[in-house]
């Protein structure tokens, strides 16, 4: 199916927020993408205090936002107009999760052996919640740390062991 027909099935299905969230989605994936391109090595995110108990889904209202959210992150990912790295998506679902006023999210980093190399990923989390991935796909990574973008005022400490758990 083509990124046309997709869009016009989904105007005449009546989806008008699906849409509008699809293209908040690739502008918060073009921010991301060229934050990544502009600011140097090392600046682009930072390491913050890891959390056990991150923000917590008290009501369905903001689990259903998440959800929404990271299913828009997703679509342009993959619709959208270019292809962007796992770093790229957390940090644009992370914006976009901040821009509803949903808190306590933590971008987390992780790495697997590959044969004779390492292979690192990124996603997003909220109270033990996978946002943006699926549960399968993140435990087979040693998460290392938590990150945060630049400038959102993290603080930086130590991280602390926490059980990886998830849930999806």
């Amino acid at each position: 199916m083509t990124r046309a027909v997709a869009a016009l099935r989904a105007v005449c299905d009546g989806r008008w927020t699906d849409l509008r969230d699809v293209g908040e989605a690739q502008m918060a994936l073009l921010r991301a993408q060229a934050l990544r391109w502009l600011r140097p090595v090392g600046k682009f995110v930072e390491v913050t205090a890891s959390v056990v108990a991150g923000g917590t889904l008290t009501s369905p209202i903001p689990a259903e936002t998440c959800r929404r959210v990271a299913t828009a992150i997703d679509r342009a990912a993959r619709y959208g107009i270019f292809r962007p790295l796992c770093l790229t998506r957390a940090v644009a679902l992370s914006q976009m999760l901040d821009a509803r006023g949903i808190t306590g999210h933590h971008i987390r980093v992780g790495v697997r052996r590959d044969g004779e190399s390492f292979v690192a990923h990124a996603w997003v989390e909220l109270d033990q919640l996978v946002l943006g991935d699926t549960s399968i796909n993140t435990l087979s990574y040693v998460p290392l740390t938590s990150v945060s973008r630049k400038g959102t005022h993290a603080t930086r400490t130590p991280q602390r062991q926490a059980k990886h758990q998830r849930s999806n």
